[in-house]
């Protein structure tokens, strides 16, 4: 017997494994994402798991400088290259994509659409809903140049199309803008880098109390008196039109006026979308706490389990990739927390979880396989090409375990031959959800089996 400790069989803290039906659900969620990211034409490339230090420092600031993994190789030889001590996982797919920009410009044609769906890597404190290892989808869209804030409308619609499409609740989009944040910190008074801590302490508010906030602006040099004001104007919750007409009536400088504006042309393109109103919402308190965002900003909350956090965020970054190449490329983008979302989803059974089998078809063996197996495996051959994904149980059990198995895995449809099935050259088809099976020659088994699971 192996003496293998076995509090090493668990995987790592905060480094997640899916059991099949969870691995599905997953895949079912991934794949909405997908269809909706490639129906707003965006189109998919790789960039790898790991990249230079310098690549993702180049953007981060605050806790994202202190929660990336390095990579060392553990048992180098004498002779083998020795570059691996500056690379690190990636925390995002964001910084990646703009090397990757910055590199391939002449190959890429902009504005360039593109999304990616992959794991990314984090220090922190595993707790639910928050990994180490997480999977994120994100699409972006760059400019050569400029970009127009309809771009930002676009993002939005395709998120609010994904989460209506999974069903999985009410959920609002909230709206912010970096500009607007600084043109209100700047009219308190304070400089440049204390307007860059104040940003960070508003991008926490709803961790922590009004009372801590509020000391925490004071550190970053506002009066208390003045604390507590932003904090008023950054609390204001109004329908979106009178939110829009309360920050015009505000005379601050010019960033606070660029910043109504792309709020207010964001909040139109999302009406000429289709978007609904319920599902969006103008926020001032967003500000999100990387420090590449320039613009408009977004957060996204199921109404009803808002202690989950955001589940997809993003915004515009007007100078990501010109920090890698010298030329201004503007871009906005928006990324889905996929390993966030799916274990409360599952929890609350917003999202099914009860299927362990990818294929809807399972053909049983009720006759013995060294025998007869080449029949089974002709069928499931059969429907294979019509492409009904099929499994065939390949082990010789009574029937009634062979069912069994199937029910647990989650089947739509049994196929049954047996003794009497073979010599009338039939096979019963059933279905497992309600019991009902008919009996059939092979000539019409793939219309058979097609009509009962669209059933």
């Amino acid at each position: 017997m192996s003496d293998f400790p076995k509090n090493l069989l668990q995987s790592p803290s905060g480094f997640p494994e899916l059991l099949p039906n969870e691995a599905i659900a997953q895949q079912k969620v991934i794949d909405v994402i997908r269809k909706h990211y490639e129906r707003a034409g965006f189109v998919p490339i790789e960039t790898p798991l790991v990249e230079r230090e310098e690549v993702l420092t180049a953007k981060s600031e605050g806790e994202i400088g202190t929660q990336m993994y390095g990579l060392r190789l553990m048992n180098p030889a004498k002779d083998s290259p020795t570059d691996t001590k500056d690379l690190v996982l990636r925390y995002d797919h964001t910084v990646p994509m703009a090397r990757f920009v910055a590199a391939h410009q002449r190959e890429i044609t902009f504005p360039f659409r593109r999304f990616a769906i992959g794991p990314v890597f984090r220090g922190e404190r595993p707790r639910e809903g928050r990994y180490r290892q997480f999977i994120q989808a994100d699409i972006d869209v760059i400019g050569d140049g400029i970009l127009d804030n309809l771009h930002d409308a676009e993002i939005v619609s395709v998120i609010a199309n994904i989460f209506t499409e999974l069903s999985i609740g009410d959920f609002t989009i909230r709206i912010g803008n970096r500009k607007l944040l600084q043109g209100i910190l700047s009219s308190t008074g304070i400089n440049d880098s204390q307007i860059a801590e104040a940003l960070l302490v508003i991008d926490h508010m709803e961790k922590v109390s009004a009372e801590d906030t509020i000391h925490a602006l004071v550190r970053c040099g506002m009066t208390e008196t003045t604390a507590k004001d932003v904090i008023t104007t950054l609390s204001d919750s109004r329908d979106s039109d009178e939110q829009l007409a309360s920050l015009k009536e505000r005379s601050l400088d010019e960033l606070y006026k660029q910043g109504v504006g792309e709020i207010e042309a964001l909040i139109n393109g999302l009406r000429a979308l289709g978007v609904s109103e319920r599902h969006f919402t103008i926020d001032l308190s967003i500000a999100r706490g990387l420090a590449y965002y320039t613009g408009n900003v977004f957060e996204t909350r199921l109404d009803n389990h808002a202690d989950i956090g955001s589940i997809a965020s993003g915004g515009r970054y007007d100078d990501l990739a010109s920090t890698f190449i010298d030329k201004r490329l503007p871009g906005v983008g928006i990324s889905i927390g996929v390993s966030r979302i799916l274990p409360r989803l599952i929890k609350t059974g917003l999202l099914s979880a009860d299927i362990s089998t990818t294929a809807p078809v399972i053909i049983t063996t009720a006759l013995p396989l060294e025998a007869h197996g080449a029949i089974y495996l002709r069928q499931a051959a059969l429907l294979r090409a019509a492409e009904i994904s099929t499994e065939v149980y390949l082990t010789d059990r009574a029937l009634g375990k062979e069912l069994e198995y199937a029910n647990k895995r989650g089947f739509i449809i049994a196929l049954i031959t047996g003794e009497q099935e073979l010599a009338k050259g039939t096979i019963i088809v059933r279905d497992l959800r309600s019991g009902n099976q008919v009996e059939v020659h092979e000539q019409a088994l793939v219309e058979t089996v097609r009509s009962m699971m669209g059933a």
